[in-house]
């Protein structure tokens, strides 16, 4: 519903909205190719490291991580005593705003200063970093019996979730935090219209139009709320729900950029008819402004990461605890999809405390370490031992089907789908522009895709050889 004075009330999610959440990141840096077998200018070789594994190997080391402010961030930075006892390794830290801490991140990594031994970063940094040799391969360490615990365990993680942090062969960080995408209903509107939760696109497309404009708990709603602001995050978040959904992809084989397909314009009719019916404002609205929408009670269908189910679920805060139904991603013609994010924990090539900085790595991310984060608000855990632990089922018990719900979504329906290039930000970017032209009901949907998969290849093409 486009409709003036709808605003947004801004509920805070518990500690999640302390920062910028995983959706925000600036453009990547263009990388040149690099020999990831290349030895190290400093610090220990991995792979020469001898002797029985011992948390205090490292026994007097610093280490200086850096943190995105996150919930993942904060259950880390409360339990650094423990780890501190654990290895005998002291931390010193940083935790910045998301967009300060890319910047800061990557003048670091680009210059080699090696400040920071360890950071957090998603799927597209993966690539960045790797690329020009900014960021170390974790293969020789976890291969290494005497680095690595006997009981870690590398098999335990979503196999969805270590496959997006694989880039060319090597694993560049280890994931800590995900979300896959799920469709939002609420469930008083369900009942008032008389309606089951929506199924298909089709589904979905005709209860936006039916719910749109009408009140419900006292507030007249929008149809539907999803992020639509100019950057990459945009697509794989909802879009990507409808994109894959029908069978589009963004490259094909033969490197061709093929966003504006038969598929593609299909999948894009589809969401510029649910997007007609979100607020005037959609297209400055990032994961944060959508999610306080909702939560807020001004919208009757929502498609976002699953796990934004903790701010809907705060009485304290929100509008809609207990009336939120938990669903898959809309089915199209090809079936449910959609995509993934993680925040995972990465190394810097320049640490000269590279053991040091993995045993925190690895301490992070111990099945013991991940579950108690979770009542830290650091949810969806990564290992599949945690999914139906008590710990998580105790965490979510009054959120209906959220725990069966989000589990399905990364085992059957999410995956990195997108291409995994250095160039990915600005490659998405530029999508995301002519989505939101579209969405906001300017122009051709054929001749729009078509004038970014133009661009896009070129962006696509430059980073050939990275």
């Amino acid at each position: 519903m486009r409709e003036e004075g709808m605003g947004l009330r801004r509920i805070r999610r518990r500690d999640f909205l302390k920062g910028v959440g995983a959706g925000a990141a600036a453009l990547g840096l263009a990388g040149c190719g690099v020999d990831f077998a290349q030895e190290r200018s400093g610090g220990q070789d991995p792979s020469k490291v001898k002797g029985e594994f011992s948390w205090t190997r490292e026994k007097g080391k610093t280490i200086n991580v850096l943190f995105a402010k996150h919930p993942m961030a904060d259950s880390f930075i409360k339990e650094l005593p423990s780890f501190e006892k654990k290895t005998g390794i002291k931390v010193q830290y940083d935790t910045l705003p998301e967009e300060e801490f890319f910047q800061k991140l990557r003048t670091d990594l680009s210059t080699g200063k090696g400040n920071y031994d360890a950071f957090m970063n998603g799927p597209p940094n993966n690539w960045e970093f790797a690329a020009p040799g900014w960021s170390e391969p974790l293969d020789a360490y976890i291969n290494n019996k005497a680095l690595t615990s006997a009981d870690y365990d590398l098999d335990d993680f979503y196999p969805a979730a270590l496959g997006v942090n694989r880039w060319r062969g090597k694993l560049w960080s280890i994931p800590a935090n995900e979300e896959g995408y799920s469709l939002f209903s609420r469930k008083d509107v369900l009942e008032e219209m008389g309606i089951e939760a929506p199924q298909t696109w089709d589904d979905l497309i005709a209860a936006v139009k039916e719910a749109d404009g009408k009140t419900f708990g006292g507030k007249k709603v929008d149809g539907f709320v999803a992020r639509g602001d100019k950057t990459f995050p945009t697509i794989q978040s909802g879009y990507s729900t409808a994109f894959l959904g029908y069978g589009a992809t963004d490259v094909d084989d033969s490197g061709k950029v093929v966003i504006n397909s038969p598929e593609g314009v299909k999948a894009t009719e589809k969401w510029a008819e649910v997007m007609g019916h979100a607020p005037n404002n959609v297209g400055t609205f990032t994961w944060y402004e959508a999610m306080n929408h909702f939560s807020a009670g001004n919208a009757a269908f929502f498609i976002d990461a699953d796990h934004m189910s903790e701010a809907f679920e705060d009485p304290t805060a929100s509008a809609i605890a207990g009336k939120v139904d938990y669903g898959l991603p809309p089915e199209g013609d090809a079936g449910r999809m959609g995509n993934i994010w993680l925040w995972s924990l990465a190394m810097s090539a320049s640490s000269k405390n590279n053991v040091a900085a993995w045993m925190f790595l690895q301490w992070a991310t111990t099945r013991e370490q991940l579950e108690k984060a979770i009542t830290e608000g650091n949810i969806n855990p990564t290992r599949r031992s945690l999914a139906n632990s008590e710990t998580m089922k105790n965490y979510t018990k009054d959120w209906g089907s959220y725990n069966e719900t989000w589990q399905t979504i990364l085992s059957d329906h999410a995956a990195w789908n997108y291409i995994k290039s250095p160039k990915y930000p600005a490659f998405g970017d530029r999508w995301a522009l002519a989505i939101q032209e579209i969405a906001l009901g300017g122009g051709s949907i054929e001749e729009t895709l078509d004038a970014a998969a133009k661009e896009m290849q070129d962006i696509y093409d430059s980073a050939k050889g990275s």
